[in-house]
């Protein structure tokens, strides 16, 4: 897994065993459509396993990245990464359920511009997870979420804080990108 844009473009990202990291082909596609938005944002990243998209948002100038994982060996690897980036002063690798995490930023009136959602395939989370969002606002105004799941996944449609805007298939994974309903800012264009 490499860094394939801004200032890590090319670096090379340790992986933990037995983690789906998303493709090359579908973060090159993700970031080319979503590159503007992460910069100087807050990001999100639960589910992160190597941290591969935190650290692709930061390497486009994003200004904050919070990494969540509920495995140990994602965070050390999370934190190996960051270190070899020499990054870690604008990331925050948490290990912890990424539902309770919702919950607790929920909590603490945390907000994100931009939530990546790379859950592990076959388990429903990415229905659990943008419910959960959904109930618990810790998106930004106007902000991103984005997900990556299995294709076949039955992924809700319809939900009171954001709408989709773009469902995209590339062979397995299925990209969706859903924005916060508030000023009209489902016109804009990503």
């Amino acid at each position: 897994m490499k860094v394939i844009r801004g200032i890590f473009k090319n670096r090379y990202l340790s992986v933990p065993k037995g983690i789906r990291a998303v493709s090359l082909r579908v973060k090159k596609s993700l970031f080319d459509l979503i590159k503007e938005e992460v910069v100087e944002a807050k990001v999100l990243d639960l589910f992160s396993g190597s941290g591969s998209l935190g650290i692709e948002a930061l390497s486009l100038g994003a200004k904050e990245a919070v990494l969540v994982d509920i495995k140990k060996s994602s965070i050390d690897t999370i934190y190996k990464n960051l270190a070899a980036l020499k990054v870690s002063a604008k990331a925050t690798p948490i290990l912890k359920d990424a539902f309770k995490a919702i919950k607790d930023f929920y909590a603490q009136e945390e907000k994100f511009d931009v939530i990546f959602l790379d859950p592990p395939y076959y388990k429903g989370f990415s229905t659990k997870s943008l419910q959960t969002l959904d109930e618990y606002d810790i998106l930004a105004s106007s902000g991103l979420v984005v997900v990556t799941c299995y294709y076949k996944d039955s992924v809700e449609k319809e939900f009171k804080r954001f709408s989709k805007i773009l469902s995209k298939k590339y062979g397995q994974t299925l990209l969706l990108i859903y924005r916060k309903n508030e000023e009209s800012s489902l016109s804009r264009n990503i």
